[in-house]
């Protein structure tokens, strides 16, 4: 259950939020810098080895179970990446005798993203002379199935998300800029159908009954019907409602505090959603981490379940040549960082 935008200010830089809900486990998520040069092989299952690369850039992104696993991350072109879980409909292609080298698992498929590209043109292009499948092996490592999708922008503010179904790749438009899980992006699109009655400005609406003139209790009344459960299909409607009567900000830093005021909205509390078999046998679903990239500026920002406050790198800062994978936690204490400012009152 993740919800992703992309939002831009007004001298159209883009801005992307995020955020993670996992429940089945802690992810035990890290911070991870990956240099330029790295190398890679894809493993295809049952000891097979698929495509060999070595990045062409530099990348950080989190991991997940403290393994090379990529859900989300920003190169040091800014082109930014979000894994989101796609259960019911991802179907990924065969694998093919003699076609190896020129495969690579779903799992692998951000991190060779990330490392290789800086445009989703570049990306456009490759992909379909990539053969993409599915590693059950990797499955079992990790602890879970690993049905995705992708949502990739990059320093111009396009995007795109990429998807497999039915063994086919379909790479989309992401003029919506939204993205969240099942069913596939051009579903979600025809439901939007269903709320173009939507409105930010409502509270001028009246209507008048047999000389009965009734008005609208208060402002927010063009919103009404805008759904506000957990399910893919309503966060999705809900961020493009969000996002889409947004005041362009006026900066960056505007920008990404808008973002962080509209990722608040989709954060999942522990207990709110629940799955399983019954209600004793059941695991969580609940916001895990929460990310935002300012793309053109290359600074990577996140928060966790455990600690609210804002974090960031620059990748600007960073040095991407050679050496090896870095790794930090996402949290170095996981608690709330509340600042007391109780003394400043008996100072004054």
């Amino acid at each position: 259950m993740c919800t992703s935008f992309v939002i831009k200010t007004k001298d159209g830089s883009p801005i992307y939020g995020r955020t993670m809900e996992w429940g089945a486990f802690d992810l035990h998520a890290e911070l991870a810098l990956v240099p330029r040069g790295q190398s890679f092989v894809s493993e295809l299952g049952g000891g097979q080895k698929g495509l060999s690369w070595r990045n062409k850039y530099g990348f950080v992104a989190i991991n997940a179970v403290k393994k090379p696993f990529v859900t989300d991350g920003m190169n040091e072109t800014g082109l930014t990446l979000g894994v989101l879980y796609f259960p019911e409909f991802a179907e990924y292609q065969s694998l093919e005798a003699g076609k190896e080298a020129n495969t690579i698992n779903n799992v692998d498929l951000s991190a060779y993203i990330l490392g290789q590209f800086e445009t989703v043109e570049e990306i456009r292009e490759a992909l379909p002379e990539l053969r993409v499948v599915y590693n059950e092996d990797i499955v079992e490592a990790f602890g879970a199935p690993a049905p995705l999708h992708l949502v990739v922008t990059d320093g111009s503010g396009a995007s795109i998300v990429i998807e497999y179904v039915k063994g086919a790749l379909h790479i989309h438009d992401n003029k919506i800029g939204v993205m969240t899980n099942a069913p596939t992006y051009e579903w979600h699109l025809l439901n939007l159908r269903n709320y173009l009655h939507l409105r930010a400005f409502g509270g001028a609406i009246r209507n008048e009954i047999n000389g009965v003139s009734l008005a609208p209790f208060g402002a927010g009344s063009g919103m009404l019907g805008l759904p506000g459960d957990a399910t893919p299909v309503s966060r999705f409607v809900r961020a493009v409602a969000f996002t889409q009567t947004l005041i362009p900000p006026e900066d960056v830093q505007a920008g990404i505090n808008e973002a962080s005021r509209i990722l608040n909205n989709f954060d999942i509390s522990r207990g709110l959603v629940r799955e399983g078999e019954s209600s004793e046998n059941y695991h969580l679903n609940f916001t895990q981490w929460t990310t935002i990239g300012d793309i053109r500026n290359k600074r990577y920002y996140w928060w966790t379940e455990h600690n609210r406050r804002m974090r960031m790198v620059d990748l600007n800062a960073l040095n991407f040549d050679g050496g090896s994978v870095r790794s930090i936690p996402l949290d170095e204490v996981r608690e709330e960082d509340i600042k007391d400012r109780t003394n400043e009152l008996f100072s004054r």
